[in-house]
């Protein structure tokens, strides 16, 4: 379903509506249910708002659970309703993209499926990639023990 994670597919809209409902959810967990802690906010912003054009991001982050994607989007000035800021994810693909309703939803959400302990020569390795290649953000999770 790589075509559901296209900007265009049908205008564009339910990225927007599957963004703007992911980035809602965020806000309210972080800020209501949850004690968030963010180091060099300011910096990231500052990448993810005014990177040159064309210039790739990526960034790692500790993770703890299958939410940690989702809610970080909730941290204070994360820009939560605009698709064109929202980063790429890799998404464990036994998870995310267990049937058609989740892989369209996760699409439309800029997600990439990614096997867990497939390597990095896997076939969505190569959209990542892509995305990098045309000035995307990419984020990945890295477990920190």
């Amino acid at each position: 379903m790589e075509w559901a994670g296209r900007g265009t597919h049908l205008r564009g809209i339910p990225r927007t509506m599957v963004i703007g409902a992911v980035g809602t959810f965020a806000k309210l967990v972080a800020s209501f249910l949850n004690s968030t802690s963010v180091r060099n906010a300011d910096a990231l912003l500052s990448l993810v708002r005014s990177r040159p054009p064309a210039t790739p991001l990526i960034t790692v982050s500790n993770h703890m659970s299958t939410l940690d994607d989702p809610v970080m989007w909730g941290f204070k000035g994360f820009p939560t309703m605009d698709p064109n800021l929202a980063r790429w994810v890799l998404a464990a693909e036994d998870i995310c993209f267990k049937n058609p309703l989740y892989s369209y939803i996760f699409r439309l959400g800029k997600c990439i499926p990614i096997t867990r302990g497939g390597g990095i020569y896997q076939q969505h390795m190569n959209e990542a990639v892509a995305q990098l290649s045309n000035g995307g953000w990419v984020l990945t999770f890295s477990i920190i023990f």
